[in-house]
């Protein structure tokens, strides 16, 4: 039996103790993360010098990270696109630097590092097919350990949430890496796992989609990219490099217009900048606009707000856009009056400064339509980016 045949069992047993040890730490992600990281470190320290040092140069790496990364901005404009139909939360990590130290630091370094062992071991175990079905299996384990909270489960829909959201999207994604790993290489797998698993720390929103949809979209997402990549690189290599200048030229004509909207929609429906999209649920503003528009507000300096400007204001935790009547400064503070233009009496009370958001800079006809209807069919109310 080949050398490296026999040793791969000492690292299998190494991450399977890892892996009991992980799931006897309960409910505490940050030991959890120091101890993966310190003990899995050690394991790829010990597999780099027991094995031979294999580079990352498949032949057809470059060519399937290229089709990776076309399906991932894929993905994420039909991500966002569903969120101006579903809605959007914005991410706890998103703004908070001393949670990134939480959770995208650690996240990133274990993805690194389980990763790089994923491919020093199958890389070198190639030839027996077994071993890479077991170093999967140790993987999904691992994945589970590390980040999710099993001890939660008290009950039969928490286990039904756990195996759609969390269970399934984890063994999807294993396959998938370990996939690319044996055929492709190391990059177009770490690409996938790190954008895969870190997106939600770094975006600044992320769609609402409900546990049924998400859990689908993590389940398809990998099967599909196995689709593209097993239908696509098993081609004749002499066409592919035919085609090799015309195929950048594309992925770069199709990339960039794609990345350039995928960023606009995030910036206007995340709210952290200057300017900000809302949909209109309401008829009350006829005939400046109507349910089914959207519209653009800025967010100004509220002594700038002046009488016949169009405020959008939160009121009851739901935002409201209505024209300014009558304003009030009493020194300390400034007060709004409010009317919405189709409605016959003015707004009761008033507008706090801090409840006036911004002030409506454009109004873009209809799109915000999917947004209103969806909202009503769940019995939700439409609200910012809902």
């Amino acid at each position: 039996m080949n050398k490296y045949l026999k040793s791969i069992y000492k690292f299998e047993i190494a991450l399977l103790i890892l892996i009991l040890l992980l799931f006897t730490i309960q409910q505490n992600s940050t030991y959890k993360y120091l101890v993966s990281i310190i003990v899995l470190g050690i394991i790829l320290i010990v597999a780099s010098r027991e094995y031979k040092k294999k580079k990352d140069t498949n032949l057809f790496r470059g060519a399937a990270f290229r089709i990776l990364t076309s399906v991932l901005i894929a993905f994420f404009i039909v991500i966002y696109l569903l969120g101006l139909l579903m809605g959007f939360n914005k991410t706890y990590f998103s703004l908070n630097p001393n949670s990134w130290m939480q959770g995208l630091i650690p996240v990133f370094i274990i993805t690194v590092i389980l990763e790089r062992l994923k491919f020093i071991l199958i890389k070198n175990n190639s030839e027996e097919k077994k071993n890479i079905y077991v170093i999967t299996v140790l993987t999904i384990l691992l994945n589970v350990a590390v980040f999710s909270n099993i001890y939660n489960i008290d009950n039969n829909y928490k286990l039904f949430i756990f195996v759609c959201v969390t269970l399934l999207p984890i063994i999807a994604q294993e396959l998938l890496t370990s996939f690319i790993i044996y055929n492709y290489g190391l990059l177009p797998a770490l690409t996938y796992k790190l954008v895969m698993n870190l997106y939600v720390y770094v975006l600044p929103i992320t769609t609402n989609l409900g546990d049924y949809l998400y859990s689908a979209i993590n389940i398809i997402m990998p099967f599909t990219i196995y689709y593209v990549l097993f239908k696509y690189l098993k081609t004749n290599e002499e066409i592919r490099k035919q085609k090799k200048k015309i195929s950048r030229v594309n992925f770069n004509f199709i990339t960039i217009p794609t990345i350039i909207l995928l960023t606009i929609i995030i910036v206007l429906v995340s709210g952290i900048f200057r300017y900000q999209m809302v949909a209109i649920a309401s008829n009350s503003m006829v005939p400046t606009f109507e349910r089914g528009d959207a519209i653009i507000l800025e967010k100004i300096d509220k002594q700038d707000i002046e009488e016949g400007d169009v405020v959008v204001f939160k009121r009851n935790e739901v935002l409201v856009a209505h024209r300014v009547v009558k304003t009030k400064d009493d020194s300390s503070k400034i007060y709004f009056y409010t009317k919405g233009d189709a409605n016959a009496s003015v707004d009761v009370g008033y507008r706090a400064e801090e409840d006036v958001i911004g002030i409506v800079r454009r109004v873009v006809k209809y799109i915000g339509y999917p947004t209103v209807l969806i909202n009503e069919l769940f019995g939700g109310e439409v609200r910012e980016n809902q």
